[in-house]
């Protein structure tokens, strides 16, 4: 039978408040522990179909973002990739998101749907929610709880 032992119930009451309020920067380091997981897990994705140049491989970046209360990370290819000559005359630039475009849904002529991101993604998420409760539960140890 579980038994229930409180020795200070206003240090109980007190850290319970503090579990209800969650500090802004313990959801910072929780969304980049998962970020990082998946950032890692991109990598590793993509370094599975191929590199010509190897730019994209070195190229998946997080953003921390926040909006109102709402916080959340962005994982995605940065950076430019390469230059070509544009149907107009001149030359534009490919960026690496626009590359994992392409890879990860495929594209006109023979580009393939490789599904990287989402495999990569899907693969990580167990990885990615351990690394978050870690964080979580070092913050919850130092409500002794």
């Amino acid at each position: 039978m579980a038994t229930f032992t409180c020795n200070d119930i206003d240090g109980f009451v007190l850290s319970m408040k503090e579990f209800a309020e969650l500090p802004d920067d313990t959801i910072g380091d929780i969304l980049e522990a998962g970020a990082e997981v998946v950032r890692k897990a991109h990598v590793e994705a993509i370094s599975h179909f191929g590199q010509h140049t190897g730019r994209l491989l070195g190229s998946p970046k997080i953003k921390m973002c926040k909006r109102g209360r709402s916080r959340y990370a962005l994982i995605y290819p940065d950076g430019t990739h390469h230059t070509y000559h544009a149907r107009k005359g001149g030359t534009a630039t490919a960026r690496n998101a626009d590359v994992g475009f392409v890879q990860e849904f495929g594209g006109h002529g023979n580009t393939k749907h490789l599904g990287w991101m989402m495999n990569a993604n899907e693969k990580s998420a167990e990885e990615t929610t351990r690394a978050e409760a870690d964080v979580y539960d070092r913050w919850l140890k130092t409500l002794n709880l």
